[in-house]
């Protein structure tokens, strides 16, 4: 089998670093020989964040060239805009709705860019938009985002057990936070099967 590759990408606070653990760890369960990396921004929050997955029979190294990831997780819509180029043709985006303001922007340099949709389009037709608000409400705490992104990509990688995915979140994350993880899990997973691409 080739190998295969997901490219997180964030800024810090979102849990980026984590999500690509448990992406890993479910991986790896199934089978997978994995391999990742990260490129961390400024250290503080609000620096931009990306993880490298590589996945297959045998993977030498984590590093994703552009134009040749298969997903594109993004948890701000900047961060989908700064890294669509590792996608290739006909990829998937998944990002949320998020807009977090860089230095630049906050302070008055730039422009926060209002078009996501145009540039998301002209790479891929599956491009979702997952809706923080409304994920939010369902599952009780926004800092749950992350792995409802990975709900959304385990819909996206069907040959991994959805026991392997909850089994990893339920290792990684705190015990007081399994329950809300693993019901947004169950969300991401949900809006994904209900996703059309039009």
């Amino acid at each position: 089998m080739e190998s295969r590759s997901v490219v997180l990408c964030g800024v810090g606070g979102q849990g980026i670093i984590l999500a690509s653990e448990i992406i890993s760890e479910a991986l790896f369960r199934h089978g997978f020989d994995v391999k990742k990396n990260e490129i961390h921004g400024m250290s503080q929050r609000g620096g931009s964040v990306v993880s490298f997955i590589r996945f297959g029979k045998k993977i030498y190294s984590p590093v994703v060239t552009q134009g040749e990831a298969d997903i594109l997780m993004s948890f701000e819509q900047l961060e989908m805009l700064r890294n669509l180029n590792y996608l290739k043709p006909d990829g998937h985006i998944v990002t949320t709705d998020i807009h977090i303001d860089p230095v630049p922007v906050i302070l008055g340099t730039a422009k926060y860019p209002v078009d996501f949709t145009g540039p998301a389009h002209a790479k891929t037709k599956y491009y979702c938009v997952l809706d923080v608000e409304t994920a939010t409400r369902e599952v009780g705490n926004i800092k749950a985002i992350n792995v409802l992104v990975i709900g959304y990509l385990s819909h996206l990688l069907p040959e991994v057990k959805e026991t392997l995915w909850q089994k990893a979140i339920q290792d990684m994350v705190k015990p007081e936070f399994r329950e809300m993880n693993l019901k947004a899990f169950a969300l991401g997973k949900k809006l994904a099967c209900e996703y059309n691409p039009q």
